[in-house]
């Protein structure tokens, strides 16, 4: 309803930290009882060195918890207080809001969504993965159902006005993670929740297109989906590679007519989306292709229609500024069966 994530284990950065060789890749890992392990792969060979927490690894344990945490979880990593306010008067991490601490270079939505209150989610969770979505402005912040005392993403001393300052608030009954971003699979979750249909479904696509999502992870994401919204998760495919293929496949598979994503062609290689048996769409993103890629693009064309293919080019303002005219069209094709190959034609034209 709208009125582990980020970095953990495995996490690498690159330089001199303590004693590590020059040039050295080093990847950090936190346990409980207060411990830091360094991993150094360097010119020496590779290194395991267990290390006592010290003032400087407050930063360390913030950035581990994904740039942002709460004066708690710096104690379960062995920061005292004296080490955390140490560290403040550095620079080396600074003050979100009351108890909650980040450091420089964290996401900027992150920390926000920590001064409202909350953990950063749903479609502003999945910006920072880099998936396709929908444009959003709006900042998405998951919190506990009883909570109060919420605060604006820019001032922790003003109330929070969801409206006047940009924020969806997810207030949710499930269990919070204590951190200040959710994990992919309950973002998307929430972008389900929150009737997001189209725009979930396009982020869903690009993170199983992207590798950010693995196909066994779709069972987590079912159970964590509300149930009457599970259903969707049936239209979802990985093969797109943008939202704009996901739009329009989502058009053509609620108006029950066979369309694939990504199928390869004979000499042409593949294509965006294959309507029936030969009506060729391609959907051309927001950058404009020049030079070798223009001319790529044409003779995928003259070679499709050569085969017997009829092509269409659909550019991203055709669709995110006049989808109802390019559906019309789309479907005049359809009802002519201009997508099927002719009573006097049994396939693609033969090779030359």
């Amino acid at each position: 309803m709208c009125s582990q994530g980020g970095a953990g284990w495995g996490q690498r950065q690159r330089g001199i930290l303590h004693d590590a060789p020059r040039q050295a890749t080093l990847r950090w890992g936190c346990c409980p009882g207060g411990s830091v392990h360094r991993f150094s792969d360097g010119r020496c060979g590779r290194h395991l060195t267990r290390l006592p927490v010290t003032m400087t690894d407050a930063a360390v344990a913030i950035t581990l918890r994904g740039g942002v945490a709460n004066y708690r979880q710096l104690v379960s990593s062995g920061v005292t207080r004296a080490q955390a306010t140490s560290a403040l008067r550095s620079g080396a991490i600074w003050r979100v809001r009351n108890g909650w601490f980040a450091v420089p270079g964290t996401p900027t939505d992150v920390a926000r969504a920590a001064r409202v209150g909350g953990s950063l989610t749903g479609a502003s969770v999945a910006r920072l993965h880099g998936l396709w979505l929908l444009a959003d402005p709006i900042l998405h912040v998951r919190v506990a159902r009883t909570a109060s005392r919420l605060a604006s993403p820019e001032d922790r001393a003003i109330r929070l006005d969801p409206a006047r300052h940009g924020v969806c608030v997810h207030y949710s009954t499930a269990a919070g993670t204590g951190e200040a971003r959710d994990p992919l699979v309950r973002a998307l979750a929430e972008m389900f929740a929150c009737g997001q249909g189209d725009s979930a479904l396009i982020a869903l696509d690009s993170a199983l297109n992207l590798g950010e999502l693995r196909p066994h992870q779709l069972d987590d994401l079912a159970r964590a989906i509300v149930p009457h919204r599970r259903a969707l998760l049936a239209l979802c495919d990985g093969g797109s590679q943008s939202g704009l293929e996901t739009l329009v496949r989502l058009f053509l598979v609620r108006q029950r007519i066979r369309v694939r994503s990504q199928v390869r062609l004979p000499r042409v290689g593949r294509v965006d989306l294959l309507v029936g048996d030969r009506l060729v769409l391609e959907l051309d993103g927001e950058e404009f292709h020049t030079g070798l890629a223009f001319e790529e693009d044409r003779r995928r064309d003259f070679e499709l229609v050569q085969q017997g293919y009829l092509v269409l080019r659909i550019t991203y303002r055709m669709i995110m500024e006049n989808r109802p005219w390019v559906e019309v069209g789309i479907l005049a094709l359809v009802r002519g069966d201009e997508h099927r190959w002719r009573a006097t034609r049994v396939g693609p034209a033969s090779g030359r």
